[in-house]
């Protein structure tokens, strides 16, 4: 191996690595979201107001009510907005809570649930497979 190509193999090491703490991060995200599955409960939630704010031009964001298994009452804003609005108001949709802590709400979609482990895995396979490529490629070009 000539001395360019050497210098430039710890790029694929710095690449390699990144792809693994991404993988190890996901598997922690994954990890987490499934602890939170387990003692979640359901809840329809119904959309009562849309919160205005401004962020070049209006968004609207959804603020859903919803009922814990105790009948107490709880509200869920929803982080992203739109405009023209994607909610009205009294549509419903399925809400989960962590009974211990029922501020802490998510809409039950799957994206909504995993995303964090889909962006991560997403941004670490093919940093595995280029960093691990090469060097697994570099061992047959000696």
């Amino acid at each position: 191996m000539n001395t360019m190509n050497k210098k430039t193999m710890w790029y694929y090491y710095v690449i390699l690595g990144a792809g693994i703490i991404l993988l190890i991060l996901a598997f922690f995200s994954f990890r987490d979201t499934l602890s939170f599955l387990k003692r979640a409960e359901k809840a329809t939630g119904t959309v009562t107001s849309l919160r205005t704010i401004q962020s070049e031009g209006e968004v609207y964001l959804p603020v859903f009510t919803f009922r814990t298994k105790n009948n107490i009452e709880y509200t869920y804003e929803l982080s992203e907005g739109s405009n023209p609005p994607s909610w009205s108001v009294g549509e419903t949709e399925t809400i989960i809570y962590d009974p211990a802590d029922p501020s802490a709400a998510r809409l039950y979609t799957y994206f909504r649930i995993f995303g964090w482990t889909i962006v991560l895995i997403s941004i670490a396979l093919p940093l595995l497979v280029i960093g691990g490529g090469y060097c697994i490629a570099e061992q047959f070009l000696k």
